[in-house]
């Protein structure tokens, strides 16, 4: 795959350096697309069903599935607490 890059980079005059950085810079990115805190504004259920294993629905407190991210992360109840404590907790991530 390496070779791939630098004879690409040979034909369209760019570095191999710079390829490679770009790559790894993609995949970067990839993987905070599922961070809680990045993504506030989103519904909880939405959240769940694309960045969460099914299984934190059986601990999921229910009320919160219609809120966002952003109400459940400043709300002080207990429930919301529980919430995002498990919307963060590395067992659930797909």
């Amino acid at each position: 795959m390496a070779a791939a890059f630098v004879a690409v980079a040979a034909l369209t005059g760019v570095s191999a350096t710079a390829t490679a950085s770009a790559s790894s810079a993609t995949a970067v990115v990839a993987e905070d697309v599922c961070a809680a805190n990045d993504n506030l504004g989103e519904i909880a259920t939405n959240f769940i069903s694309r960045c969460r294993k099914g299984s934190i629905r059986s601990v999921f407190p229910g009320q919160h599935y219609g809120d966002t991210l952003g109400y459940i992360k400043g709300c002080g109840d207990a429930s919301c607490k529980t919430a995002w404590k498990l919307l963060n907790d590395n067992r659930f991530k797909k």
